[in-house]
């Protein structure tokens, strides 16, 4: 039997450039499962997620979720590239099909039933209310994204924040303690002023203004008195073009992995094939 010339089949630009962009989602990766688990490990209170609006009020645990798929499924894919491994690879091919999927699905389900979603959206908020000031990590991210989308609370405004502990009305005392906050908002309701420095007791009773108590016909001119689901409606219309060209970009990208571990391991199995061939026949 003559020795076995390899006929080629394999694109090594095909190989390497699947392991490369598998390898850098996988540092990617790493990366946010570093952040979200030390954020779970760095915060007071233990982690307890019961169900899915527990999950997406959790900023770390949304971390490690993210951090955690994408480690699992480019591992299949560089180990896949890297060592010409037709398994990995259709392991690999058949994830990024399911996820694919998914998204699809979830966009259509998203888009025909956009009314319950809103409702779905809301409960999010107002479980993450309750939560404010019990998880740090939310209660930043909640007043990063008031002041950013200059938004209070959900569909009912100032008025949902009288369902977080501190702020309710009826809880004037908490632990024994006069509650100064009782019937107020959090800073990140207010207005941003021209003083350098925040001041973060605006929405207090108390404070420069009084909260939810604040005359209606006044609250406009202290607080940020659209819903944060209606401000991020608006936001993500007026960025239909920008979210549109994402979306597309990152399905391009998922259908661009597709097509080359497809095509990868189809030329592995033909080289495969062609020595198997070589290696039956007589010399």
């Amino acid at each position: 039997m003559g020795k076995y010339h390899p006929s080629h089949h394999v694109n090594e630009w095909i190989r390497y450039i699947l392991y490369g962009f598998n390898f850098l989602l996988w540092i990617l990766s790493v990366f946010l499962l570093l952040v979200g688990i030390i954020g779970i490990a760095i915060r007071e209170d233990k982690l307890s997620i019961t169900n899915y609006v527990d999950f997406l009020t959790d900023p770390a645990a949304i971390l490690v979720a993210i951090g955690a798929l994408v480690f699992v499924v480019t591992f299949f894919g560089c180990v896949g590239a890297l060592n010409e491994n037709c398994l990995f690879l259709r392991i690999y091919f058949i994830l990024l099909i399911i996820i694919f999927v998914i998204e699809i699905i979830c966009g259509i389900l998203a888009f025909a039933f956009s009314g319950q979603l809103e409702s779905g959206v809301d409960e999010v908020i107002q479980d993450g209310i309750r939560q404010y000031r019990v998880d740090a990590d939310l209660t930043n991210f909640i007043d990063f994204a008031q002041r950013e989308l200059e938004c209070c609370g959900g569909i009912r405004h100032l008025d949902d924040w009288g369902n977080n502990q501190y702020f309710n009305c009826n809880n004037t005392e908490l632990n024994g303690l006069k509650n100064i906050e009782a019937c107020g908002v959090p800073y990140s309701c207010c207005i941003d002023s021209d003083e350098e420095v925040i001041n973060t007791q605006c929405g207090l009773v108390g404070g420069e203004h009084a909260g939810q108590d604040t005359f209606r016909g006044d609250r406009h001119r202290f607080f940020h008195t659209e819903g944060c689901i209606e401000k991020l409606q608006q936001e993500l219309r007026m960025r239909s073009f920008i979210i549109g060209f994402a979306v597309f970009g990152i399905a391009a990208l998922q259908l661009f992995a597709i097509f080359m571990s497809y095509e990868l391991c189809r030329e592995l199995e033909l080289e495969c094939r062609n020595y198997h061939r070589h290696s039956a026949t007589p010399s």
